[in-house]
């Protein structure tokens, strides 16, 4: 079925709005025939009645009318366009004006309507037109005649077709000149849905990243949203390439436990297949954690509190085996039940990426210090490497930035644990260790009960 195609908004609002003039200019031009047939039907009636004495007079010297005024003998009863008819309630003519009886209107009574309260336009046979105007009471007053007055309206229709003319001349001049000042006003008004249809087709392109603020108050909300939007979308692409960059980044040392694993002859069979285990579980633990991370962002984690050794033993022993040429000691100065406000998947990533840092660079090595205070808990990782150099101690949590160029990596790892310490509020920084090498220092705040 094809599909129905919808108009365009410009074209739905021009349609509209011309349609809107042509209707007021119509009935603007109705109302203006309107009341010039009143006009011209009240200067009839004014006339009327400065021509009554004619049409006394020829009522008089027909003998309808006794005893009127020596007066109205002086008036000529022809000097008069006016005719007079009196009709009866058969509408047979009973009597006519001498101007009445010239045009041969001895059938008019059959063309008057029943009542004619104010002067009426009436046609008579074929074309030729009359305004009337009922001088007498209605008939079912128990009038038996009407006296009728009619004056031709040849005058008046050709007044009144010159005044149609000129207005649908100044009709059409108005819709047109309106028209034109539409479109004109349509072209300067759709200008911003114009620019906001450009800049879209950009931001799709990947030219721009947001629209402009400067567009009219009314689409101010839709751009706002699509800006919003814009942004959301840029994060969440964002959180993916980290979280993907991330997982690599954890993979890479678990991958290298296994094959360490693998390499190492003393173990049994089933120690082996626990260990590859283990280390499976972790990889599945890992990836869920990206990918939630991905969808939530690290904001919307749920935060908790977790043992810190279990984390640790974990990990040194892992990182033992991938190391296992340098030999390096891990000292833990903290007890057994020491807890940190982290939730434990965050807890193994922190420590993941800081364990794994130190072992890389330690020369035999790696200490861990808690100190719990009131408000916050102090964690220091501590080795005896070549430790970072001054200028590059804040550049190195930076994704992607690498304090030594010589051994491999990424610069993933430092820039991850970043993340994570400040979405619980706390800081991370880096100094020189007592044991000549680096010493990251982790202030957490602790959680409210």
């Amino acid at each position: 079925m094809k599909q129905f195609i919808q108009p365009r908004l410009r074209r739905r609002v021009l349609i509209t709005s011309v349609a809107i003039i042509a209707l007021v200019t119509s009935a603007l031009a109705a109302v203006i025939n309107k009341l010039y047939s009143q006009s011209y039907m009240a200067s009839y009636s004014s006339e009327l009645v400065a021509q009554m004495p004619m049409v006394v007079a020829q009522l008089n010297r027909a003998g309808l009318i006794k005893d009127v005024d020596k007066w109205i003998d002086s008036l000529d009863p022809s000097d008069t366009d006016y005719i007079a008819v009196v009709c009866d309630q058969a509408d047979n003519t009973t009597w006519l004006s001498h101007e009445a009886d010239k045009a041969n209107l001895k059938n008019v009574c059959r063309y008057l309507p029943e009542e004619i309260p104010t002067p009426t336009l009436i046609k008579m046979g074929g074309d030729k037109g009359y305004i009337a105007y009922n001088l007498s009471r209605d008939r079912e007053n128990g009038n038996i005649y009407q006296l009728v007055v009619l004056r031709s309206a040849d005058s008046y229709e050709k007044a009144l077709a010159k005044l149609h003319q000129r207005t649908a001349f100044y009709l059409g001049l108005f819709v047109l000149i309106a028209v034109a000042f539409l479109i004109a006003a349509f072209h300067w008004g759709f200008q911003p849905l114009r620019k906001l249809a450009a800049q879209l087709d950009q931001m799709a392109e990947a030219k721009r990243d947001n629209l402009d603020n400067d567009y009219p108050m009314e689409l101010q909300e839709v751009t706002k949203a699509v800006n919003r939007l814009s942004r959301i979308s840029h994060d969440q692409k964002g959180r993916y390439r980290h979280a993907m960059d991330d997982l690599a980044h954890s993979l890479k040392t678990r991958l290298a436990a296994t094959n360490a694993l693998l390499d190492d002859k003393t173990l049994e069979r089933h120690e082996l297949n626990q260990r590859i285990m283990e280390q499976i579980s972790q990889m599945d633990d890992l990836v869920q954690y990206q990918l939630k991370r991905a969808m939530v962002g690290q904001q919307g984690l749920q935060k908790s509190n977790s043992k810190l050794m279990p984390v640790v033993a974990s990990l040194n022993h892992m990182l033992s085996k991938i190391y296992a040429d340098k030999q390096a000691k891990l000292h833990c100065n903290f007890s057994d039940d020491v807890m940190l406000p982290l939730n434990k998947d965050d807890l193994m990533e922190l420590f993941g990426n800081m364990l794994e840092n130190s072992f890389r660079f330690c020369i035999s090595q790696v200490r861990i210090s808690v100190e719990d205070t009131d408000s916050y808990i102090t964690i220091k990782i501590e080795d005896d490497g070549p430790g970072v150099k001054p200028d590059m101690r804040e550049a190195i949590f930076q994704r992607g930035v690498r304090s030594d160029q010589l051994n491999p990596g990424q610069g993933i790892g430092l820039s991850v644990c970043h993340e994570i310490v400040d979405s619980y509020q706390g800081k991370i920084y880096v100094e020189e260790s007592e044991l000549e090498g680096a010493s990251f220092v982790i202030n957490l705040p602790k959680l409210n009960d």
